[in-house]
C-alpha cells in the first residue's frame, strides 16, 4: 500500500543490533509486547566490522530487524537508548514504499500508537 499523503501512518523497517541473542530476543519480545513494532525478526551472527574510540574492531552480532509504523520511531529510539547494552546503539530505519495492502492493514491493527514519554 502506498501514500502520499504525510498524516498517513507509514510503515517502516529499523535496524540495530546486540552482542548476545538473549539481549537480541529480549528486545524483539519487549517491543512487540508494548505494540511499539508489529513484527521484530532476530537474525543469526554476523560478523561486523566498525571503528570505536578510534580502533579498528571486529565483532560478532545479532543483526534485529524491527517493522514499526513511523508514528512508533522515536518511542523505540528512546527504548533502545534505556535498555541496550551498548553505549552508542545501532538505530537506522527507513520508510517502506510500498506494501501488500492486507500486511499494511494487519500492521496497522497490531501497533499501537505510542510517545517517547510513554516508554
Amino acid at each position: 500500500m502506498s501514500t502520499d499523503d504525510n498524516s498517513s501512518p507509514t510503515a517502516c523497517i529499523g535496524w540495530t543490533t546486540f552482542e548476545k541473542r538473549a539481549d537480541a530476543e529480549h528486545c524483539a519480545q519487549q517491543l512487540v509486547a508494548e505494540g511499539l513494532a508489529f513484527c521484530v525478526q532476530v537474525e543469526g551472527t554476523v560478523q561486523s566490522h566498525y571503528r570505536w574510540e578510534g580502533k579498528a574492531e571486529i565483532g560478532e552480532e545479532h543483526p534485529v530487524r524491527i517493522k514499526h509504523m513511523d508514528h512508533n520511531g522515536d518511542a523505540i529510539q528512546d527504548w533502545l537508548r534505556k535498555n541496550h547494552p551498548y553505549d552508542t546503539p545501532q538505530w537506522i530505519a527507513v520508510k517502506a514504499c510500498d506494501s501488500l495492502e492486507e500486511y499494511f492493514l494487519w500492521a496497522l491493527q497490531n501497533s499501537k500508537p505510542r510517545s517517547a514519554k510513554t516508554v
